[in-house]
């Protein structure tokens, strides 16, 4: 029999398994896929003919075609046998962003935007549930920070190597290397097991969401409308500051990777609570402070605190929370609820929070994002005493 470990702890559970490491590589192809043509895409669309408002429904439609897609493929991704959907959903992402350069009249783009959007629904829903199967529950928070990375880094890179290209070959290119990233990834995903499912036999509504998920989602949603106003309102109040729209969103990506990681091994040893609220917290003051970017420091130091606290701490926390208050075999039910959430409040935080702008100006939007985070907050509060035994 093998001696126990110095001081009597017995080893941690193994996270970086072989399925672990393909899943995160996959996510990362998926994502770098998904921001590689979003530079482009606009004078693309322009180029076939569409206006202004035609080129703003494309970007959009896309996130109302993935959130429905995910609302109702949940329960099949719970199912046995959703790991062919999940790589059905993969080859329709990667084959629509080929179709990209293709297409010769603008309603045909708009239409591969739905497919694709459709396609994308499956795939990282699909990929977040198998991550949350393969996590070992000591570690679930560690593992959803390293994989909740890849976003991140799709970001960082995506969008500029899109823009190298475009401007090297032209637009058809950026498309099929978007095209080619997402064959990778389902490359990747082709030897990841399928996790043997507890409901192999028994059906749920087609609605059905798991009752834990729904505070998690409602608090995500509350707490993200503010980012929904960070992505459209800052690059134009910081136009005529060349430079400071991209210090602000280069210091809140790397508030994230730094964070995103430590804060998921805190979360294992001390609770999701501990770092949801204080992530709810820095992220409020973060919103509030971006509010007065005029200010030379202000400007990094609101970054600085709304990376750490919404995308580095509160995000994955309530992710987390998420599935953790799920049964195993809703998993992917409740994570479509999750990332449907997200969609509807990046979508609409800046129609919400976009007239407080036009009427009062930046700092007064921002307190009422700052204002939104607080919100939910109380409701994570109040969600979670209500739910707790007497």
């Amino acid at each position: 029999m093998a001696s126990p470990p110095p001081g009597g702890r017995p080893d941690p559970p193994l996270l970086w398994t072989r399925p672990f490491v393909l899943s995160v590589c996959a996510t990362t192809a998926l994502f770098l896929a998904l921001y590689l043509p979003l530079p482009v895409l606009p004078p693309h669309a322009a180029s076939l003919g569409a206006s202004k408002t035609g080129i703003g429904f494309a970007i959009g439609i896309f996130s109302i075609a993935a959130m429905v897609v995910r609302l109702l493929s949940g329960k099949y991704l719970d199912r046995p046998g959703r790991k062919r959907l999940l790589l059905a959903g993969v080859v329709v992402f990667a084959l629509a962003a080929a179709g990209y350069g293709a297409v010769p009249r603008f309603p045909e783009l708009l239409a591969l935007r739905v497919v694709q959007g459709a396609g994308w629904g499956l795939a990282v829903t699909g990929v977040a549930a198998i991550v949350a199967d393969l996590a070992p529950a000591a570690r679930r928070g560690e593992a959803i920070g390293w994989w909740g990375l890849a976003p991140t880094l799709a970001m960082a890179v995506g969008p500029w190597a899109a823009s190298e290209l475009y401007t090297a070959r032209g637009a058809t290119p950026v498309f099929v290397a978007a095209a080619a990233l997402g064959l990778g990834a389902l490359a990747f995903l082709l030897p990841v097991p399928e996790s043997a499912r507890a409901d192999a036999g028994r059906t749920h509504p087609a609605f059905s969401v798991p009752r834990g998920a729904r505070l998690p989602s409602a608090v995500l949603l509350l707490s993200s409308l503010s980012y929904g106003s960070v992505v459209a309102f800052v690059p134009v109040e910081l136009a005529d500051r060349p430079g400071r729209a991209g210090l602000f969103f280069s210091i809140y990506a790397a508030a994230i990777l730094v964070s995103r990681p430590l804060a998921g091994v805190v979360s294992d040893r001390l609770g999701r609570l501990a770092v949801i609220h204080p992530g709810l917290a820095l992220g409020a003051v973060g919103a509030f402070l971006l509010g007065h970017a005029a200010h030379p420091v202000v400007l990094p130091l609101a970054a600085l605190l709304y990376g750490v606290g919404i995308g580095g701490a509160s995000f994955p926390g309530l992710m987390a929370l998420a599935v953790d208050r799920c049964p195993p075999e809703q998993r992917a039910a409740g994570l479509a609820l999750f990332f449907a959430a997200y969609d509807v409040a990046i979508a609409s935080g800046s129609a919400l929070l976009g007239p407080v702008y036009e009427r009062a100006g930046f700092a007064a939007m921002n307190a009422m994002a700052a204002a939104c985070i607080v919100a939910a907050q109380a409701l994570l509060w109040w969600g979670l005493r209500r739910a707790a035994p007497a």
